[in-house]
């Protein structure tokens, strides 16, 4: 055990500011840091009555000493004896500043009383209300503690106890525990308590709410407080939230939004609270933001509230002082340590030498690092780097720096002092502090880095002796991954050999790195920075694999186009360009192959087929000797290429290799997806050499590395900077699309849209489409689309308004060149009047590609085609592959999207077409759709008439000859024919029908011939119906009045025919349905429409509007035989009046009027079906037995016989 070294006796490696606010060694102990000391200030100064900062969040990781320094600071508002601050004192001391600052506190009145809150699972409230009342109860304070509606409730079930006992009985049987315990809940400020007690309370009390305190809240309560506190002889209270980060982790979810506002009043009033002092103090070891990223944001927004009103304070990562708060806790006795530094001294000058400039101190002065090193013995000065650090990483309350420098236990200082002799220099080195720190590294999140990296070393540390060198190096390793700071620790051969150098010797350290490479196969070396890493083995031989692989593929790939593949800067942006023009122009990046690079190359055509504003070639030599060649021919070749730029390395860097392996190991990983092992050894190859891939490639893309020159127009360009590369390709911008207009909003000026700004230009586009523009395009409010319109079309200048009258102008001056973009437009229409027919890809090409020099986005194009289209609607045709297509939003989209696939032609408008549609759509005006004409020229009158035709019935559309049975015009039956194809409404109005109607050109009384058309087939079932009605006359009037049939009614016809026959016929039901006939006969009515109507319905079984030319010759020879088979019936009764009844079967039975009806029928012979239906009627009857009565079954079969009849 060493008697030399010891730890500091009252070094306190755990504070708890709640149990310790009276422990004096703690305060005693206490070496502030330069931050505390800074926090001291900041609190005692806002103990000022003018001071407007008393709500502070207090940030630091675990083992920070957050607590101690709050604990001391507190004491200190307590005016706790300043001699208690024995090792404060003197830091204090060389802050003169700082020392009257506390001279000042303590002359002063005031005095703070600490109310401490710890993290819990109560709700806030609760915490708040119930630590009041501890450090009330606990300082003799208790009756000045404001009356609560806790404490009411309990009062009001003690009187009932004393007073009502009845009550009280009904509130035993009402809770689900005993009712003192209840009201011990109540005591403590149990919210679900007070909910459950506010619950039964009505049920107790015929129905009355308990509500004594309406209106508290918790900063009521603290303000009566303090008000009370005052007559006791404080000036205020401190209320401390310790540990608040743990509250947040637990509760954060389920916190409402009034545990949020709740806080954020305690500290707009702590703030504004003056003389009567109240002060909030959350302490947490993250910022709250960090906590919120999950929840609603109506949560979001209240806990966002709640950090925007408290004064965030950090502890710095003052690391020199933490070494020196280490060095004060690891004490040596003096004779003993000062003979052991001699004994020890060229020990102590290695470690000097190999730390001395080390990147891990060097925020350490070299003065200083000598007694910094000194004063950490035993800890290896990579021990002292990475123990802070790690403890702010890792560390929780049960272990921290101070813990393992203090704690007795495995793996601590303690520990190893207990077996040091002092008898030799040894170290403690990373791997201890593994040791130390192994069970937290076990609890981190699940999946992330730090608790995968401890998986990883465990399973690595399992094939591998305890204690063994290679355990140590895996375990210091697994370290420096934790840290990652890798430019101060890095994961290297010789820093590991440095480490553990001290016990072992190089060949021994570099054995063991070998040992754990090549045979464990658990650590690979990195070939993009020469780091270790710990990987999982699977045992297979990898390196084999990967040349045999490289075999296999030896003529698959190229450098090209892995190259390509694997560049993250593909695209390149002219920043400058893009930021004044509010759009994204971009270059695109391409790797090309020496071979490409010829005398005779032509770099536009060889560039035209890549979608992009500009090409940056990237030119990969094959050897050092061909990159001056190479350099010559670009120059020569390059001098007319407007858009692009090459790039070529100053010296040659042999790639070709690791993109063999790298493709390779792609090939194999992706292959091993099955087996997480060899897929993450395969993994770390493929990440290692994709990072030499981007080193590469970095050569080129990043001029301040000085790697590659850059070519433009023939011309070397001096570029050291990305900024300077970026800027020349904004210059490249501004001279090839010169006339690109300027318009200020970036949603639209791309080319691919989101769909909700796709939604919002839509509703543009079809608002300046419509016949008769609307003030403001008809939008209102905030939404996208207002704010389209107004850098579109308003700001540009093209829509104007002028008394509230909308119009557009086609030659805005707001906006340079606008007006030359819309004459393009405009330009292209008028083409096609001379020209004929051209495609939208024309019109495209000269709007968006270089050679336009505008350049414009096809996310704009629709906007401004639509404004153009809008002053020339009647005159534009615009068709695809199957024929014209309306001039829409939707067309429009179309055309945005394969502007190759629509073309455009002119029709020359004039008066006689205006009036010509006008007429038309007065003729078809029921069938007019106001949208649609509102929407466009005259294609509403084509739909107006195709709703007409759809409308027409069946007979009307398909009969070719007349209700007089003469044949149709051709003309008219052709007018249907076209209003059934799908033919544009341009190529119907002013070419097929002139042709149909016989005119040799467009006139505008072709719209009379049109308005015949429509009267005739509108009138054609009327005329059907009269035609009908006479020749039923001709069938059934009388031979005494056919003289004067003309002159008779159908009725009185229908009427006279009846009474001409023997009158039990109406009696008589005939197996062709006669009866039906003489049923409508007999009750026939004076509307000769409505009984032609009927009577052809019961002929056919079809109404008029669906029959054909052949139902209608049906329906003649229908009533022709009603006719002879009623007659018939009245010869053969005649013959048989003398004899006896010809029918088989009659019944009677009185009708739903109360008349007695009776029907005859004669029997027919049976067939094979009859006699089945007469089994499954039998059958049924029979299955119901008794349930239904005879009478009742006898009624059913005379209701269906009634129906039959």
């Amino acid at each position: 055990m060493s008697k030399m070294i010891s730890v500091a006796s009252g070094f306190q490696y755990s504070v708890n500011i709640g149990y310790d606010l009276n422990n004096d060694d703690k305060l005693k102990n206490f070496i502030p840091t330069r931050s505390a000391l800074a926090l001291m200030e900041d609190i005692l100064l806002s103990t000022n009555p003018t001071s407007t900062e008393r709500a502070r969040v207090l940030i630091g990781a675990y083992g920070k000493g957050k607590s101690h320094i709050v604990l001391t600071i507190l004491a200190m508002l307590m005016k706790r004896e300043r001699s208690l601050f024995e090792k404060a004192m003197p830091k204090i001391q060389d802050n003169p500043r700082l020392m009257q600052i506390v001279e000042n506190y303590y002359d002063s009145s005031n005095k703070i009383l600490p109310v401490i809150i710890t993290g819990s699972n109560t709700s806030l409230p609760q915490a708040f209300l119930l630590a009041l009342q501890r450090t009330l109860s606990t300082n003799g304070l208790l009756d000045i503690m404001p009356e609560t509606n806790y404490k009411a409730a309990v009062q009001v079930i003690n009187r009932w106890e004393k007073e009502f006992p009845e009550t009280y009985k009904k509130l035993k049987t009402e809770l689900d525990m005993p009712v003192k315990q209840f009201a011990e809940a109540l005591q403590n400020f149990d919210t679900e308590a007070y909910e459950r007690f506010e619950k039964i309370y009505p049920s107790l009390t015929a129905g009355s709410v308990f509500n004594p305190f309406l209106g508290f809240d918790v900063v009521d309560l603290y303000e009566e407080a303090v008000r009370g506190l005052k007559t006791k002889g404080y000036t205020g209270i401190y209320v401390i939230y310790d540990e608040f980060s743990k509250f947040l982790e637990a509760n954060i979810k389920e916190a409402s939004v009034s545990d949020t506002k709740m806080l954020q009043d305690f500290a707009e009033k702590c703030n504004r609270s003056g003389e009567a002092q109240m002060h909030l103090m959350l302490i947490s070891h993250k910022e709250i933001a960090n906590y919120i990223d999950k929840l609603p944001k109506q949560k979001v927004d209240g806990w966002r509230g709640v950090s925007e009103r408290f004064k965030h304070i950090h502890l710095n990562n003052n690391f020199t002082q933490t070494y020196e708060i280490i060095g004060s806790a690891i004490q040596k006795k003096g004779t003993k340590w000062e003979k052991f530094c001699q004994d020890s001294a060229k020990s102590f000058e290695d470690i000097f030498q190999r730390y001395g400039k080390h990147n891990i101190f060097g925020d350490v002065d070299e003065a200083y690092l000598m007694k910094t090193l000194y004063a950490c013995y035993p800890l290896h000065p990579v021990s002292t780097f990475v123990l802070p650090r790690l403890s702010e990483r890792v560390a929780q309350n049960e272990r921290t720096l101070f813990t393992f420098i203090s704690a007795p236990g495995v793996s601590t200082l303690p520990a190893f002092l207990e077996t040091y002799e002092d008898d030799h220099f040894e170290l403690i080195t990373p791997d201890l502090i593994y040791d130390y720190f192994e069970p937290l590294f076990k609890k981190e999140v699940y999946g992330g880095s730090i608790h995968e990296n401890y998986v990883l070393t465990e399973m690595i540390l399992d094939k591998l002796s305890e204690g063994s060198l290679e355990s140590k190096l895996i375990k210091t390793l697994s370290l420096i991954y934790i840290l990652e700071q890798f430019e101060k620790l890095q994961p290297s051969k010789d820093e590991l050999v440095s480490i553990y150098s001290i016990s072992y010797t190089p060949e021994e350290i570099n054995q063991a790195i070998d040992k754990l490479i090549e045979k464990e196969y658990v650590i690979y070396l990195k070939r993009s920075n020469n780091f270790l890493r710990l990987k999982q083995t699977s045992g297979v031989d990898i390196r084999q694999k990967i040349n045999d692989m490289i075999e296999v593929q030896s003529k698959k790939t190229t450098v090209k186009d892995t190259l390509n593949n694997s560049n993250f800067d593909n695209y390149v942006y002219p920043s400058r360009y893009n930021n004044e023009r509010d759009m994204i122009r971009y270059f695109t990046f391409e790797f090309i192959d020496e071979d490409e690079v010829t005398e005779d190359v032509d770099w536009v055509l060889k560039s035209a087929s890549i979608d992009s504003d500009g090409v940056i070639y990237g030119i990969i030599p094959h050897s050092e000797e061909s990159i001056s060649r190479l350099k010559d021919i670009i120059l020569k070749t390059s001098k007319e290429s407007e858009s692009i730029i090459f790039i070529l390395p100053r010296h040659f860097s042999e790639i070709s290799d690791i993109v063999k392996e790298y493709n390779a190991v792609l090939v194999l990983r992706d292959g091993a997806n099955d087996d997480k092992v060899l897929f993450d050894e395969y993994e770390v190859i493929y990440e290692d050499l994709r990072e030499v891939i981007g080193t590469f490639m970095r050569g080129y893309t990043r001029p301040e590395e000085y790697k590659s020159c850059y070519i433009y127009k023939g011309k070397e360009v001096a570029i050291s900077r990305k900024a300077a590369l970026t800027e020349l390709m904004s210059v490249i911008c501004d001279e090839v699309y010169s006339l690109t207009p300027v318009i200020n909003n970036e949603a639209m000026n791309r080319n691919e849209i989101t769909a909700t700004a796709n939604n919002s230009r839509n509703k543009i586009v079809a608002a300046l489409l419509r016949n008769e523009l609307e003030p403001n395009l008809g939008l209102t409010g905030s939404g996208q689309e207002v704010s389209i319109m107004r850098s579109t079309l308003i700001r540009t200048g093209i829509w104007e308004e002028n008394g509230g009258l909308p119009k557009l102008n086609l030659k805005p001056t707001a906006v340079e060149h606008m007006d030359e973009m819309l004459a393009v437009i405009e330009d292209f229409i008028v083409e096609t009047r001379q020209n004929g027919t051209m495609s939208f890809d024309e019109l495209y090409f000269r709007l968006t590609s270089a050679e336009g020099k505008i350049g414009l986005r096809k996310g704009l194009i629709p906007i401004y085609l639509a404004a153009v289209m809008h002053e020339y609607k009647r005159e534009v045709i615009i068709s695809d592959q199957f024929g014209q297509v309306a001039l829409s939003a939707e067309t429009l989209l179309q055309i945005n999207s394969k502007p190759d696939m629509f073309t455009l032609a002119y029709l020359d408008w004039d008066p006689e077409k205006e009036s010509f549609v006008n007429r038309l759509a007065e003729n078809f005006a029921e069938y007019i759709v106001d949208a649609e004409r509102g929407a466009n020229s005259y294609d509403y009158v084509v739909s107006a008439m195709r709703r007409w035709y759809m409308a027409l019935p069946k007979y009307a559309k398909e009969s070719k000859k007349g209700a007089d049975g003469k044949k149709l015009p051709k003309a008219y039956q052709d007018l249907l024919k076209l209003l059934k194809q799908n033919i544009s409404g341009n190529e119907l109005l002013f070419e097929k029908l002139p042709k149909l109607f016989s005119m040799t050109e467009f006139q505008e009384t072709l719209s009379d011939n049109v308005g015949a058309v429509k009267k005739y087939y509108d009138d054609y079932l009327k005329n059907v119906k009269r035609s009908l009605a006479k020749e039923t006359k001709e069938v059934f009037v009388l031979p005494n009045n056919r003289d004067n049939v003309n002159k008779m009614s159908l009725s009185s016809v229908i009427k006279d025919w009846c009474e001409s026959l023997d009158q039990t016929v109406f009696e008589q039901l005939f197996t062709d349905g006669t009866e039906k006939c003489l049923g409508l006969f007999r009750s026939i009515t004076n509307d000769d429409d409505l009984t032609i109507t009927r009577l052809a319905k019961l002929a056919t079984d079809l109404r008029i509007e669906d029959w054909d030319e052949k139902v209608s010759e049906l329906f003649i020879a229908s009533i022709r035989r009603y006719k002879e088979t009623a007659e018939a019936h009245h010869s053969e009764q005649a013959e048989a009046s003398e004899t006896q009844s010809t029918s088989t079967y009659q019944i009677t039975f009185m009708d739903d009027s109360g008349r007695t009806v009776t029907k005859r029928f004669n029997s027919v012979e049976g067939t094979g079906k009859g006699r089945l239906l007469h089994n499954q009627v039998t059958a049924a009857l029979e299955s119901m037995g008794r349930a239904i009565s005879d009478q009742e079954k006898r009624q059913i079969l005379m209701e269906i016989l009634k129906d039959l009849c």
